[in-house]
């Protein structure tokens, strides 16, 4: 999907008005509007502010929708957490009870 259309997807999806965002995001809303309809490529400036009025990372906001859950036991977990720290990646891990 492109990124102009996921992000009116998020837009909607969070019940805001273009005009709303741009109010949050510090942005104009007729920016809002043109990168929504893909005329134009936000930059990761853009992105960092859209993410922030929605209390999101930019990671998070690219992949709005589309997360999945998966399991992994203990061992793996830990192991996969050292690959993430050796390659200097920020990692946020969220335990829930089964």
């Amino acid at each position: 999907m492109e990124i102009g259309n996921h992000l009116k997807q998020v837009r909607k999806a969070h019940q805001l008005l273009q005009k709303d965002l741009a109010d949050r995001a510090g942005l104009d809303r007729s920016y809002i509007s043109k990168l929504e309809r893909g005329l134009g490529d936000p930059t990761w400036s853009t992105l960092t502010k859209i993410a922030d009025a929605y209390g999101l990372s930019v990671p998070h906001l690219l992949n709005y929708g589309n997360e999945e859950n998966f399991s992994l036991d203990v061992d793996a977990a830990i192991d996969a957490l050292k690959t993430l720290k050796y390659n200097m990646v920020k990692v946020e891990l969220n335990i829930k009870p089964l």
